[in-house]
């Protein structure tokens, strides 16, 4: 027995052979609830309530809490049992109390957050996965500040929770989900060829490749200029290439009048304006003079060897010197003939003529038929009651489309038209 335990033993016989006490098992010289014999057992100091030092007497941590009296830190959390209990209320034989993943003296005296809480602030991840897994800040339900808590960037969105705007578009994470509602993760939700934050700053649809409808892409009408000159992805444009005969043309002022007309149409653009810009693109090519062309048999060679803007939204036209009759059955002159896309026209000495009938066969090539109105292509109608370029009735000098304001019996193409816009293959712009 060491000397401290003889020392305890002498006090103890005297106590008994004085008759101040009948057994020994009663003895509690440092008041910490533990009979002397009892703290010899289990190897605490019975002049010391405190063994440890921990902050809780011997007898506290036996009888109550269940903590180790000989270890001031029961856990290895780093905190002492006596101050687990009386200061932070966490449990002293568990190292993590709120099982977040961080120790609760780590909590406490690294990062400041609650032992008791594995959330602490409140924004859906565990205090630990934002220590060691995301690089987040426990206390700030939104660390980059981007209007979104971390838990929903990580769980909901996919974004990063370290940066404000994932997908370096221009536009932050919560503004992209809560005012345009376009993909954080994605630069271009669209995929028209122009980052959202691009979009929204020009004022077109980031959610809609053509925001203006007229089939071409937002991105190419802003970076393709050199294929589509003084393109507007907040207006309608229409481009055709112009092919000319030897010794054929477009008159420049009959070309003016075509696209005045269409500059004046009532439909609505985006940016609030009205009208369609038509873009007239003359190509430098001469195509060898023919006295009569074929739309079926000589056309589709002539466009593959001259047509200089396949696959780039381009309608063709092709100015003749003349129409093969036969084509079409009408058993008189033809003036023009067309398919969606696609458009030959005789040149005509009389004032007018080839550019009312550009206009015509423009109403083809953009999808107007006969099937939409009866009096397309036909005479069935008055001009007075169909006053359109589509009734061959019309005059020579009248270009415009109708506009369904002229009684029961009109019809209003420019309304078809927008419906049914049609624009030739862009796989070159894409």
């Amino acid at each position: 027995m060491n000397t401290r335990g003889v020392l305890v033993g002498l006090f103890l016989l005297g106590l008994l052979t004085s008759g101040v006490v009948a057994t020994t098992n009663v003895v509690d010289i440092d008041g910490d609830a533990t009979p002397i014999v009892a703290e010899l057992e289990q190897g605490t100091d019975p002049f010391a309530a405190d063994t440890d030092g921990d902050g809780l007497d011997d007898g506290e941590e036996v009888d109550e809490y269940g903590t180790d009296p000989l270890v001031a830190d029961t856990d290895g959390d780093g905190l002492a049992d006596g101050v687990e209990v009386t200061t932070h209320g966490t449990n002293p034989l568990v190292a993590d109390t709120d099982r977040d993943g961080l120790t609760d003296g780590a909590e406490i005296d690294e990062y400041g957050t609650a032992p008791t809480d594995s959330d602490s602030d409140d924004d859906g991840l565990r205090d630990g996965a934002e220590v060691d897994e995301y690089g987040t800040d426990p206390l700030a339900a939104d660390t980059d500040g981007d209007g979104l808590d971390d838990g929903e960037e990580v769980d909901e969105y996919g974004t990063d929770p370290l940066a404000v705007d994932t997908d370096d578009d221009g536009l932050t994470d919560e503004a992209e989900i809560d005012e345009y509602g376009t993909d954080p993760t994605v630069a271009d939700t669209d995929d028209d060829g122009l980052e959202d934050g691009a979009e929204v700053e020009r004022g077109t649809d980031p959610q809609r490749r053509d925001t203006d409808g007229d089939g071409l892409w937002d991105g190419m009408e802003v970076h393709a200029s050199d294929r589509l000159p003084d393109a507007d992805p907040l207006r309608y444009d229409v481009y055709v290439e112009v092919d000319e005969m030897s010794g054929q043309s477009l008159g420049w002022l009959e070309a003016g009048r075509v696209t005045n007309e269409f500059a004046d149409a009532p439909i609505e653009n985006p940016d609030g304006s009205t009208g369609v810009d038509l873009h007239f693109v003359r190509s430098d090519d001469t195509i060898p003079h023919a006295s009569s062309t074929s739309f079926d048999d000589d056309l589709p060679s002539i466009k593959s060897t001259y047509f200089d803007n396949e696959g780039y939204g381009y309608h063709y036209l092709l100015i003749a010197d003349s129409i093969d009759s036969d084509q079409g059955g009408y058993g008189t002159v033809v003036l023009g003939q067309a398919r969606p896309g696609t458009m030959l026209v005789a040149d005509d000495s009389r004032s007018d003529a080839t550019g009312s009938t550009v206009m015509h066969e423009l109403g083809h090539s953009l999808g107007l038929t006969n099937r939409d109105f009866g009096g397309v292509d036909s005479q069935t109608y008055s001009f007075a009651e169909y006053p359109s370029v589509m009734n061959y009735n019309a005059p020579l000098d009248h270009y415009g489309f109708s506009d369904g304001s002229n009684g029961p019996l009109d019809h209003d193409d420019w309304a078809t038209i927008e419906r049914d816009w049609y624009t030739p293959g862009t796989y070159l712009l894409e």
